[in-house]
């Protein structure tokens, strides 16, 4: 039997997921994304093409590696797209302190890219990949869970097509919010397409708390909700923009809504610039 889910308007066997996701890389590639700067710009969007140029070629790179080929396993797929989508985001962030000026939005930033280095990390650790010692150390004190599932318990592809379909609901919704106007203000571009790709993550881990087995995949996808929430808040009051309440996130057992046990580790500090953090992680390692 053939799993079939849709992103958009295309419709996708589960053995090709890869051109689900690519989908997203030909629209900017070919003109879906910000264009190229005319003659005739005003110099504040001159200023920023090189900006623009850079996070056009983050989100090519960004859906190539998400598009991956199911492999029936809720957890060890929602890793593999979840992975590239996390340095996306590390990857942004990066052309934010490069080009920004908002020092709150600069703060933010650096926030971003040591906490999803984390769960990078964290997220290798739960599935049992062999990790370097730095990952190791970034993981701290996450619980292993085996990568191996019984073969009783392994889900069937057409299992899997709930989780997908999910996915590939929250990329369309992604890139659809991604796609904008330049205004010329870095920062605010640089949250106006931030907001959509943490919404994007939320999404994600919201389909694994649904359809996901493992433990603590679980307590890092709950994480990431809590921690990504509260980012799109503080970057939207940054540029001075209204925020809503969040809608809260799906109800799980207790054990996997739990926070993840990360014992007493020191919290990595980055050290790309001396700005302070904005947000308390002293639980994290």
């Amino acid at each position: 039997m053939k799993l079939t889910f849709r992103f958009g308007a295309a419709t996708c066997n589960h053995c090709n997921f890869a051109s689900l996701l690519l989908a997203g890389v030909v629209a900017l590639a070919g003109g879906r994304g910000i264009p190229a700067a005319r003659a005739d710009t005003p110099p504040r969007y001159v200023a920023e093409q090189s900006y623009i140029d850079e996070n056009n070629a983050v989100m090519r790179k960004m859906m190539t590696g998400m598009a991956i080929e199911p492999t029936g396993d809720v957890d060890r797929d929602f890793v593999a797209i979840m992975v590239p989508h996390h340095r996306g985001a590390i990857d942004m962030a990066q052309d934010e302190l490069r080009y920004g000026h908002n020092q709150q939005l600069l703060r933010i930033s650096q926030e971003i890219i040591a906490g999803q280095l984390q769960e990078i990390a964290a997220m290798h650790v739960a599935l049992g990949d062999k990790v370097s010692a730095f990952e190791a150390m970034l993981a701290g004190n996450v619980p292993q869970v085996s990568a191996e599932v019984p073969s009783a318990a392994r889900q069937l592809a057409t299992e899997e097509a709930p989780f997908l379909h999910e996915c590939g609901v929250a990329m369309d919704r992604m890139m659809a919010g991604m796609t904008i106007k330049p205004t010329g203000n870095i920062d605010r571009d640089f949250v106006t397409m931030m907001v959509p790709h943490h919404r994007g993550a939320i999404d994600m881990a919201q389909a694994e708390l649904r359809h996901g087995h493992n433990v603590s995949l679980h307590r890092i996808a709950q994480e990431i909700i809590v921690d990504e929430t509260q980012q799109v808040t503080l970057m939207r009051l940054a540029v001075n923009e209204a925020v809503s309440q969040p809608a809260p996130p799906p109800a799980k057992p207790a054990a996997t809504m739990a926070a993840p046990d990360r014992g007493n580790a020191t919290p990595m500090s980055m050290q790309m610039s001396p700005l302070p953090s904005t947000t308390n992680r002293s639980t994290r390692p």
